[in-house]
C-alpha cells in the first residue's frame, strides 16, 4: 500500500485563472522542479509554462513564467521530463493566438485549433532555451500531455493522439497514436501511426515510457470506451506495439513513470468508481499483455469531481475540478504525484508526497 507522508501546494492562487498539467522532475543536486501552466479559463488558448522549484525538502519556491517573452504569442501546453542523458526536457504542443480571449477547444468539433509539437533541451533543468517547433505529420491537431522520452544516446520520442480540427480543412484520422521520432545527429523527426482501430475512437494522455527492461510502454485513455484506460507494449523499440490492452481499473487520464525494478506507476483521475480522487496504481508487465497489478489505491481525495455537479464524460471537462496528475519517483524511492485542482474561489496545483509499505 501507498503510505501518505506529506502534502501541499505547490502553487495556489485566488486570481480569476486555471491551472492545468502538474508534473515535475529531480533536478541534478537533487531537489525538484514542478512545471504547469496557467490559462485565463479551463479552454482557453492562452496557456503560459510555469515552473517552481523545492529549494528545502519539498517546499517550494515562488513560480516564475518559463517563457515570458512568448507570452500572448504563443500558447504552449508542455511537459518537464528528465531523459536517460541526464538533460532535461520540456515539450508538448503549442497554438497561435489568433485574438485574445479565444479558446483553443470546440465542443462542437470535439477537437482543438490546429497546432504543432514543441521541444526545448536544458543541460541543468531550472532554465530552458526557446522551444523548437515542429509541424505535424499528418493534418490534425495534436494532443501531447507527457513530454519527451530521451534516451542515454540522445534519441528523442514523442507520442501525439491526433484530434479533430476547429478549422476542418482536411479529414482527421483520430483512431490512432503517432509517434515521431528523432536520434542524435538527426535534423527531423520521423513519424509512425500506431494502435490503429474502428469507430467512435478517441485516444487521450497519451504517455511513453521505456521501462527497466528496455522495452516501450504507452499508457493512454481510450475517451469512447467504458473500458477506458489502455496500455501497449514494444519489444522492438517502438518498432510495433502490442495492444491495445485493457487495464485492470478504469479512470480518466494518466501519467505515467517507470521505476528500476522493471514496474510502471501510473497515476490516473477517478471520477465514476470508487473514491473520487487521483489514484495510484503500480504494474509489471508480460510480453503478450499480461499484467502484475502490485497496488491500486486513491491517494488524493477530492471534495467533488466537477465544478457545478453535472456530468464527468469527457466532453465535459471544462467543468472537472481536479486533473492532469503526474507522478515521479525521488532519489530516496519515495514516490511525488502532482495533480491541479479547483475549490472554491482557489486555482492550485497540489502535491503528495508517498512511500510504499
Amino acid at each position: 500500500m501507498f503510505k501518505k507522508i506529506s502534502e501541499g501546494d505547490v502553487f495556489a492562487t485566488k486570481a480569476d485563472c486555471a491551472t492545468s498539467g502538474p508534473r515535475a522532475a529531480v533536478l541534478p543536486d537533487g531537489r525538484v522542479i514542478c512545471t504547469f501552466m496557467i490559462n485565463s479559463f479551463s479552454g482557453a488558448n492562452d496557456f503560459v509554462p510555469m515552473a517552481a522549484v523545492a529549494e528545502e525538502g519539498l517546499s517550494f519556491g515562488e513560480a516564475h513564467k518559463i517563457w515570458p517573452e512568448l507570452e500572448g504569442k504563443w500558447s504552449l501546453f508542455g511537459s518537464v521530463r528528465r531523459g536517460g542523458d541526464g538533460k532535461y526536457s520540456f515539450s508538448g504542443q503549442v497554438f497561435p493566438i489568433s485574438h485574445k480571449g479565444e479558446a483553443f477547444w470546440s465542443d462542437e468539433a470535439m477537437g482543438m485549433k490546429e497546432n504543432m509539437v514543441f521541444h526545448s533541451i536544458s543541460d541543468g533543468g531550472e532554465a530552458f532555451p526557446l522551444p523548437e517547433m515542429t509541424e505535424l505529420p499528418y493534418y490534425a491537431s495534436a494532443e501531447q500531455p507527457g513530454g519527451l522520452l530521451t534516451d542515454a544516446d540522445g534519441t528523442m520520442t514523442m507520442i501525439y493522439s491526433p484530434y479533430p480540427t476547429i478549422e476542418k480543412r482536411e479529414a482527421v484520422d483520430n483512431g490512432c497514436i503517432v509517434m515521431l521520432r528523432k536520434k542524435a545527429g538527426e535534423e527531423t523527426f520521423s513519424s509512425k501511426k500506431f494502435g490503429s482501430v474502428d469507430g467512435d475512437s478517441q485516444y487521450a494522455e497519451s504517455w511513453i515510457v521505456r521501462m527497466s527492461d528496455g522495452r516501450l510502454m504507452v499508457s493512454t485513455w481510450q475517451t469512447a470506451s467504458e473500458d477506458s484506460t489502455r496500455y501497449f507494449i514494444s519489444d522492438d523499440d517502438g518498432e510495433s506495439f502490442k495492444g491495445p490492452f485493457t487495464q485492470p481499473f478504469r479512470g480518466q487520464s494518466t501519467g505515467a513513470c517507470a521505476c528500476d525494478d522493471g514496474s510502471v506507476l501510473i497515476a490516473y483521475n477517478q471520477r465514476k468508481y470508487g473514491e473520487i480522487g487521483v489514484w495510484l496504481a503500480l504494474e509489471k508487465y508480460g510480453k503478450d499483455g499480461e499484467y502484475e497489478l502490485l497496488e491500486n489505491e486513491p491517494v488524493w481525495i477530492a471534495e467533488t469531481a466537477t465544478k457545478t455537479g453535472d456530468s464527468t464524460d469527457f466532453g465535459q471537462w471544462t467543468d472537472f475540478s481536479f486533473g492532469e496528475p503526474g507522478v515521479t519517483v525521488l532519489p530516496d524511492g519515495t514516490i511525488l504525484v502532482v495533480l491541479w485542482y479547483k475549490s472554491g474561489d482557489t486555482n492550485g496545483v497540489r502535491y503528495v508526497h508517498l512511500r510504499r509499505e
